[in-house]
């Protein structure tokens, strides 16, 4: 889920090392894709805003401690200049985790990471062409049609019960594929956010301990008026601990690392791979099954996703 948000919250002026960056990179993929498929698991027990509330509320500790410790209590102390894109980056981080774990709940784990990969960057696209009124690359368009056209499959898998996840709700799983595209359009308002605050100086402990201000006491009103605070079990707990830990925390920091030790363009191949890795880990999921649609689909956004990411790349260094 934070593959966008985090990359653009780092600087560096050490010169990349290939292969250092590229395992940091590759432990990430490992650990957040593995960690979709367990975390989808759990919340067939443990309803989404439960997990928010007391995940995030044990994640923000972590970051804000750190930021105290590094950095001192100054850095809690926001400016009114930066209010505005901290505000956006807030709400935006709310849509987005509250968007994904609700998917995660209804509809196959590689659908929800496909999903949520193409529209990230298709919102980005959208935003510089509407917003910024900025005149984009043909292939731009060829890698949203392409994207679009993979979800497009998925949707469908999922809406005929050809997906991996077999349901008679169809409602079920038009929550679920909601709730992933607006995750995904939300993760892409987050970057814009993120990078606002990056520019103004805000390193990514920084952010990091500010991001989840608004989404924990969402999910605390959420959790409290449905499904409630309260865990079922110590096992229960030991499984949200186990899926913010290796699931969210750690693999945002490799992620971090990674992007500091490596290309920017190695990282966002990498990170494409992302659907196609879950489709796989998933595998060992009993309760979801091996489906083609599912697997066309998703291969279908990673080698779209990889089409605009390296024509870009090839535009920049044209450019340059």
């Amino acid at each position: 889920m934070s593959v966008f948000e985090s990359s653009s919250t780092n600087r560096t002026l050490v010169g990349p090392s290939p292969s250092s960056g590229t395992a940091y990179v590759v432990a990430f993929i490992l650990m957040a894709n593995a960690n979709a498929v367990f975390s989808g698991r759990l919340l067939q027990s443990l309803h989404p805003y439960t997990f928010l509330f007391w995940g995030f509320l044990a994640t923000s500790i972590v970051f804000m401690a750190r930021l105290i410790f590094t950095m001192g209590t100054g850095a809690l102390t926001i400016k009114r200049a930066d209010a505005g894109a901290l505000f956006t980056m807030n709400a935006m981080t709310a849509l987005s985790w509250i968007g994904y774990f609700i998917a995660l709940r209804y509809i196959e784990p590689a659908i929800v990471t496909a999903i949520v990969c193409g529209f990230g960057p298709l919102s980005v696209i959208v935003l510089e062409r509407v917003v910024r009124q900025q005149k984009l690359p043909s292939h731009a368009y060829v890698a949203a049609a392409g994207t679009l056209l993979g979800t497009a499959v998925l949707v469908w898998a999922s809406m005929a019960g050809l997906s991996g996840i077999k349901t008679t709700n169809p409602y079920e799983s038009l929550v679920g594929l909601i709730a992933a595209i607006v995750g995904g359009i939300s993760q892409a308002m987050t970057v814009i956010a993120t990078k606002q605050l990056g520019d103004k100086g805000w390193n990514a402990t920084r952010i990091m301990s500010h991001r989840f201000h608004l989404l924990i006491p969402i999910a605390a009103i959420l959790a409290m008026s449905g499904p409630g605070l309260s865990l079922a079990s110590l096992d229960q707990a030991n499984h949200m601990a186990i899926a913010m830990i290796f699931g969210v925390a750690l693999p945002l920091w490799l992620l971090q690392r990674g992007i500091l030790l490596s290309t920017p363009f190695a990282v966002s191949v990498l990170l494409s791979l992302g659907p196609v890795l879950t489709y796989l880990v998933q595998g060992f999921d009993d309760r979801i099954a091996w489906s083609v649609p599912s697997a066309l689909g998703c291969l279908v956004v990673v080698l779209f996703t990889i089409y605009g990411t390296v024509f870009k790349s090839i535009s920049v260094r044209v450019c340059a």
